[in-house]
Formats: structure tokens, C-alpha cells, sequence
């Protein structure tokens, strides 16, 4: 793989990214100088937050606050099973060279951390080091 093709690669999505940002800010503009679309957008707002006041109202009821924290403790562990999986998936992918198990093939794909910032301190495949 050549290096300078990856960069190139990596600056053609950063002068996308700004010019796609650039457009937003500029149709922004144009629907916040429309009197009208201001005025629907406000009333969208205040339904909106009437259909969350009732919808909170309903799911703070006894029964229905269990099975909110139920359905929020299941969505926390399967977020770590998937992590984890992820990372289990990559080791072996590496250790094995192989790009199946059990009859499903393992899909690996990488991506680029942010300049300037730093998720977590994770290794190559994704483990967590101390």
C-alpha cells in the first residue's frame, strides 16, 4: 500500500468535510432568513416538547421505569459484549490469518482518530491497555 496514496486520500475527505460544512452553514442561513419556516420550526419545537413531557410522564410510571433501566442495562452490556467481540474478532483475524468463523465471514475495517484527540487507550486491535 502506498503511503502518499493513503494521504492523498485522507486530504481529499478533509477538503470535502469543510466544503460540506461550508454548504450547511450556508443553507442554515437561508432557512433562518425565512419568516415562515421560523415560525413552523417554533411550533415544531413546542409539540415536540409536549410529545417528551407526556412520553417521560408515561415511562416514569413504576412498571415502566423497571423496563426502562432494564432495556438501558441490556443496551450498556451489549455495547461491551460487542467491543470486546470486536476485539476478540481482530486477534484473531491476525493470529490465525483467516477471515471466517463458524461459517460467517469477519469483516475488518479501520478508521482514523480524530487529530488532537484521544478516545481511549487502546492498542492496534482494539484492546484496552493499562
Amino acid at each position: 500500500m502506498d503511503l502518499n496514496a493513503v494521504s492523498k486520500r485522507i486530504e481529499q475527505l478533509e477538503k470535502l468535510k469543510e466544503e460540506t460544512k461550508i454548504q450547511k452553514e450556508m443553507l442554515k442561513g437561508e432557512l433562518e432568513n425565512e419568516p415562515e419556516y421560523l415560525e413552523v420550526a417554533n411550533e415544531a419545537k413546542a409539540v415536540n416538547l409536549k410529545k417528551k413531557t407526556i412520553k417521560d410522564e408515561i415511562l416514569g410510571r413504576g412498571p415502566n421505569q423497571e423496563v426502562v433501566a432494564k432495556i438501558k442495562d441490556n443496551a450498556e452490556e451489549m455495547t461491551t459484549l460487542r467491543e470486546i467481540l470486536s476485539a476478540e474478532l481482530v486477534q484473531l483475524f491476525h493470529e490465525n490469518n483467516t477471515d471466517e468463523i463458524a461459517d460467517q465471514k469477519i469483516k475488518v475495517t479501520g478508521s482514523l482518530v480524530p487529530k488532537g484527540k484521544q478516545y481511549d487507550k487502546r492498542d492496534f486491535s482494539g484492546q484496552y491497555q493499562e
